[in-house]
């Protein structure tokens, strides 16, 4: 069955303010491309340095709630840094979680809320949903949530955890809705993101069962064409190109596939 995820959607359509570095041949790479551990070894530092920030930080907070008595034990936040083996990454990414687990400690706002599921970060991918969009059109959609509460009047709510200066994209919450729709069919859902480094919240995100229906189709649209596109390249790989175009310049040089990629090496 096809299938599709906030991620998918965001390697077709770039986020707003994101379109000059956007580059279909990376997700041709990323889909075509069996995984080397030379793949894995050619992120740039920053980005690994922003992706580690904000792993540790949700795994801290996760570790705070396995253990309530850290919150507000003196050492409690160097017992979860021990647990996250902290003091051996990088100086930048030991001092960014650090501040975070002592914000967290300082202001543990998850404390005494109904929290449905908290998530550590690094669970394997869930089980996908069936979406239903037409009577012969259905997909699987993969949403991994960082963390679901229940409401006092009930709502659920889906808090994503960021960190660093990421942008909010209003298309992740929306996803997380139209999950939510199928798991909890009777409740109705907010979203939010809560960014664990500034402690910045966004505004309460919302969607009409109509706008979720609109969604629903975007996302079995991008599911479709994303199948009959990996279906023409199987059968023709020497379109590679034409299915999925480059887009050179200086984002070149943060692309993990790069040294595949001769547009990249061109530049």
């Amino acid at each position: 069955m096809n299938f599709a995820s906030y991620q998918l959607w965001s390697q077709f359509e770039p986020a707003l303010g994101w379109e000059d570095t956007h580059c279909q041949m990376q997700r041709g790479w990323r889909w075509t491309q069996p995984a080397t551990p030379r793949e894995r070894q050619t992120s740039p530092v920053i980005a690994t340095i922003w992706q580690k920030v904000g792993t540790l930080a949700q795994q801290g907070v996760y570790e705070f709630h396995q253990d309530p008595f850290l919150l507000k034990h003196p050492r409690g936040v160097d017992r979860v840094a021990d647990r996250l083996y902290l003091y051996y990454e990088v100086a930048p990414v030991r001092q960014r979680v650090m501040r975070i687990l002592q914000q967290y400690q300082a202001e543990p706002w998850l404390v005494d809320r109904d929290v449905l599921v908290l998530n550590r970060g690094d669970e394997p991918i869930p089980d996908p949903i069936e979406i239903q969009v037409a009577a012969e059109d259905r997909f699987h959609l993969f949403a991994a949530f960082d963390c679901l509460v229940r409401e006092t009047d009930g709502q659920i709510h889906v808090i994503d955890f960021k960190t660093g200066q990421a942008d909010f994209d209003r298309r992740q919450a929306y996803v997380y809705l139209l999950a939510i729709s199928y798991l909890y069919p009777d409740r109705a859902a907010v979203a939010s993101f809560y960014n664990l480094e500034t402690n910045t919240r966004s505004a309460l995100i919302t969607a009409t069962p109509t706008e979720l229906a609109q969604i629903a189709a975007k996302l079995a649209k991008i599911a479709r064409l994303h199948q009959q596109q990996l279906q023409d390249y199987r059968a023709q790989p020497d379109c590679f190109d034409r299915l999925f175009p480059p887009h050179p310049g200086n984002h070149c040089c943060y692309c993990q596939f790069n040294y595949l990629c001769t547009y990249a090496t061109s530049n």
